[in-house]
This record gives C-alpha cells, sequence and structure tokens, in this order.
C-alpha cells in the first residue's frame, strides 16, 4: 500500500505536497523526527507507567509484616559476598 492510496485528510494533502518539493535528505530528516516525535512520546508512555507500577509494588512489599524479610542473609544464614 502506498502513501497515495491512503485517504487522506486536506491537512495530509498539503504536508504531502511540501514533502514532494523537498530533496531525498530532507524528507529523510522530516521523517527521522516524525518518528522520533512518536517514539519519544511511547518511551515517555512506559517510563510513566513503570513508574507507577514500581511505586505500587513499592507500598505493597514495604510493610512491618515483611520488614523481617529485609535482612534475609541473616534470617536464612547466607553470608555477604
Amino acid at each position: 500500500m502506498t502513501v497515495a492510496n491512503l485517504a487522506t485528510t486536506p491537512r495530509i494533502a498539503e504536508v504531502l505536497t511540501v514533502a514532494n518539493r523537498l530533496t531525498s535528505a530532507e524528507r529523510l530528516f522530516v521523517a527521522r523526527r516524525l518518528l522520533d516525535s512518536v517514539l519519544a512520546k511511547e518511551i515517555d508512555d512506559e517510563e510513566d507507567w513503570q513508574q507507577l507500577s514500581l511505586s505500587a509494588f513499592e507500598k505493597d512489599w514495604d510493610n512491618e509484616e515483611d520488614a523481617i524479610y529485609d535482612d534475609w542473609r541473616t534470617l536464612h544464614g547466607v553470608p555477604t559476598r
């Protein structure tokens, strides 16, 4: 499927018209910037999700009932390296 086969909005059609006037190097630069902007957003979203899950995990595991396991080496007789 080519870009020409996709249904486009007038705004996208305008962008494609301008893009056709760019050199190959300019189009590659624009394509890279667009891709980076999408990937950066996905990475930010993933980092936010990981931070949220980490804080929930820490809250669940950092409690008085489980404090006995904080010093698990002593509890199970495992020497430090």
